[in-house]
């Protein structure tokens, strides 16, 4: 068995990873990185949602690949796993043609292709407001080619590579990454950067008073909560620190595909996501 992993996410519905307070315009924004702006998961988010799942599933033997903890006199151990962030490898941004596209940068690539051992070789960088395409967003007019995402309008240099399209597009089951040949779209680092810091969604929500079952209109009862869209792919690297039949039973039961929820709100249908764990 190899020492590395890769766990793929796929959200079905919006997902909200709160990053706390903020002094900023959103009142509850989602966790990003500090240089890229692109959404993450923590990675102790990740082990613990997965912990609850298979707990759920009936996994008893849990102890080993997550750690364990205690008070007093109880030994406290720590992971044979660790479980990386999940980080951005597709963004979907709304199209003019095609309803929307899927978004990835050449930074997002070799990141990708690092973390996962892939040999394909990352295209370079298109200038800024300049992009490679799938067909299904490709507009032509007057012998010139372009894609309107979000309120921008990019020319098209070449198609989005065949061999790219082929490796995201096969990494999970699910209907819609599965059918997505045609929407990917690669932009500039600086580009992607910009769409995942202001295209995610906020949604406005009131807060309601226990006493009465109406809206708390007085002392911040209304707030607004960022979420990353539905049809974000994200991955998430695993290392084993050991080797262990637990890792082994751990690694298999995540293999089907299968739905997990991350985040908060699961109650209100947010952070539904496919989960994979590939090679």
């Amino acid at each position: 068995m190899n020492n590395s992993k890769v766990l793929y996410l796929f959200t079905r519905t919006p997902l909200h990873v709160g990053a706390g307070a903020s002094v900023g315009a959103v009142d509850q924004p989602i966790q990003r990185e500090r240089h890229t702006g692109f959404p993450i998961i923590p990675g102790s988010s990740v082990k613990g949602v997965l912990r609850d799942h298979l707990k759920t599933l009936g996994q008893e033997t849990l102890d080993d690949p997550f750690g364990k903890g205690g008070t007093g006199d109880k030994v406290f151990t720590a992971g044979k796993i660790s479980f990386g962030e999940a980080r951005l490898l597709a963004f979907p941004v709304r199209s003019a043609k095609g309803a929307f596209a899927l978004a990835t940068s050449p930074l997002a690539l070799q990141r990708f292709a690092r973390d996962a051992g892939l040999s394909e070789t990352v295209p370079p960088a298109p200038p800024d407001m300049t992009c490679l395409a799938g067909p299904k967003v490709v507009i032509e007019k007057n012998g010139q080619k372009g894609a309107v995402l979000e309120e921008y309008r990019f020319n098209v240099a070449d198609p989005f590579p065949h061999k790219w399209e082929e490796v995201l597009t096969g990494l999970l089951g699910d209907a819609v990454l599965s059918g997505a040949a045609g929407r990917f779209v690669l932009l500039s680092d600086g580009d992607l950067s910009h769409f995942a810091m202001n295209a995610c969604q906020v949604n406005q929500h009131v807060r309601i008073k226990d006493e009465t079952g109406t809206a708390d209109t007085d002392g911040g009862g209304l707030f607004n909560e960022e979420t990353v869209p539905s049809e974000t792919l994200f991955y998430a690297p695993f290392t084993l620190l050991s080797r262990g039949s637990e890792e082994n039973l751990l690694f298999k039961a995540l293999s089907p595909e299968q739905l997990v929820q991350f985040g908060g709100n699961g109650t209100t249908g947010l952070g539904f996501c496919t989960v994979k764990l590939g090679n």
